[in-house]
């Protein structure tokens, strides 16, 4: 444990970093999106949303055995979906799986070995996945990575109010979080329902049910403002619902976590 109180890697010296007991820290990595998110929400909704989640798990931990951190954010990620829209910048995948390895390649040195990625973002999924698994064979070091809905989706279905397709993007869920957490930024006057137009039965888009089949998307060519959802069902009291549900679940997957021995996440020599 850290002689502060406070939670973000960055803002500590090395001397500080160095007195952490390795097998009482955990480093969280939030990554997200800098994408439109229609006309009502910024750019940067997904990672703004993943690094406030990751700093509330983090104040759990203030006082107890344990030290959890937030590591730099990782404020783009992969969005080609949405690069028809102006202030989407967009990562390739091999980018951002560079980043995160070299980022977690330079900590593990130094005895780290806890790590947990917090998405934000449902396009960084599949990289993420290809990511963890090319960690564990490359560094040796098992890393987990969660989206925050995924945690929650029982939440979501019980404070839905949108038909399956309202919460896919800039949607009742993500509006309602960003209600929650900085409602001076929400333009809600100009919040608009744009359901998705599901191609299949099996490809639906929704944060409570999603289809099991993937279809790349276009924004631009599936969606006339980049929304798919009905944004106008949104409230703060739902984001808060959202927020503490998922503070709450990943919070208890932390304590897990650390109850795993070091020989349970590194690779056997």
């Amino acid at each position: 444990m850290t002689s502060n109180n406070e939670i973000h890697l960055w803002k500590h010296t090395w001397q500080q970093v160095d007195t952490l007991d390795r097998d009482r820290t955990l480093i969280l990595i939030p990554t997200g999106a800098m994408e439109q998110h229609g006309p009502h929400l910024p750019l940067d909704t997904d990672i703004f949303n993943a690094t406030a989640i990751s700093e509330s798990v983090a104040r759990n931990f203030i006082g107890s055995e344990h030290s959890v951190l937030l590591a730099p954010p990782l404020p783009w990620g992969t969005s080609p979906h949405h690069l028809g829209f102006p202030g989407t910048i967009s990562l390739r995948n091999n980018t951002m799986q560079s980043i995160l390895t070299d980022a977690i390649s330079s900590l593990l040195p130094h005895g780290f070995y806890r790590f947990l990625i917090i998405n934000g973002h449902g396009g960084n999924a599949g990289i993420l996945t290809a990511t963890i698994s090319e960690i564990s064979h490359d560094l040796g070091i098992s890393v987990p990575a969660l989206s925050y809905w995924q945690m929650i989706k029982q939440t979501l279905i019980e404070i839905g109010e949108s038909p399956i397709g309202g919460m896919g993007h800039a949607c009742e869920m993500e509006t309602s979080l960003m209600l929650h957490l900085r409602p001076e930024i929400v333009r809600m006057d100009l919040a608009i329902k744009e359901m998705p137009n599901e191609l299949t039965q099996w490809s639906c888009i929704d944060f409570r049910a999603g289809g099991p089949v993937g279809i790349p998307l276009d924004f631009r060519r599936d969606s006339k403002a980049g929304v798919m959802g009905d944004p106008t069902l949104a409230n703060a009291s739902k984001g808060e619902r959202i927020f503490l549900d998922a503070t709450a679940a990943i919070t208890s997957f932390a304590k897990e976590f650390f109850a795993l021995d070091k020989s349970a996440l590194l690779k056997k020599s």
